[in-house]
């Protein structure tokens, strides 16, 4: 069985080093070449692409960062797969990179095993992402789920009167009195409307009353 062959890519000499060596203990990689940022890599595979199977690739990088070079990569170069090696486990990373078109993201600290199945898991050509960058990913989606409008009918219509007045400017005592119910009944209503909507301040609720149409802006 031929080994995977693997360029491995990051700016910094000793993690290339580390990375080697983890790798040389397991007989089925190979690591073919390297590359000190995207530029480099790029550069390398125009030449040599028929030599590569799977770019191991930093995201923090001169000249070129892995996300720009991962881009280049899977739109140039369709039978190489990118994993993603990065220390970034912030949702704006992983998404960026997933969009750039790689097929797995792990993380700098996870351990040998891991690495090993993520290499075997993109060069048979699935998706890898360990479990921590699925949990981000998950838990994003969640908020931004969490985060969009519901339904005018999903609120109440105690709960409409008040989205009404509040991103109008009223204060809580001016709304009790023109819905005569008390202000804790209203500071309630806007609790449960900004949970209800997902959001986390006044200015997004006039926001979301003015796509509604609730607020005349003219």
């Amino acid at each position: 069985m031929d080994p995977i062959r693997i360029l491995l890519t990051d700016d910094h000499l000793i993690i290339r080093n580390g990375i080697k060596l983890m790798l040389k203990r397991h007989k089925q990689f190979k690591v073919v070449a390297e590359a000190g940022s995207g530029i480099e890599a790029i550069n390398y595979l125009e030449k040599n692409h028929n030599d590569i199977d799977v770019v191991l690739m930093d995201i923090d990088m001169p000249e070129m960062n892995g996300i720009d070079a991962t881009k280049v990569i899977t739109n140039s170069f369709e039978n190489i797969r990118v994993l993603v090696l990065s220390v970034h486990n912030e949702e704006p990373y992983i998404k960026s990179i997933i969009d750039a078109g790689a097929f797995g993201y792990a993380l700098k600290d996870a351990d040998t095993n891991e690495i090993v199945s993520a290499i075997e898991t993109i060069a048979n050509g699935k998706k890898y992402f360990s479990s921590e960058v699925s949990n981000i990913m998950i838990n994003s989606l969640m908020n931004k789920q969490k985060g969009q409008a519901v339904e005018v009918d999903e609120l109440s219509e105690r709960e409409i009167d008040v989205i009404k007045l509040v991103a109008s400017g009223a204060t809580n005592k001016e709304v009790s009195d023109k819905l005569f119910i008390s202000s804790r009944t209203v500071e309630t209503h806007r609790r449960n409307i900004m949970d209800k909507l997902g959001l986390n301040n006044i200015a997004e609720l006039i926001k979301y009353a003015i796509k509604r149409g609730y607020v005349d802006v003219d």
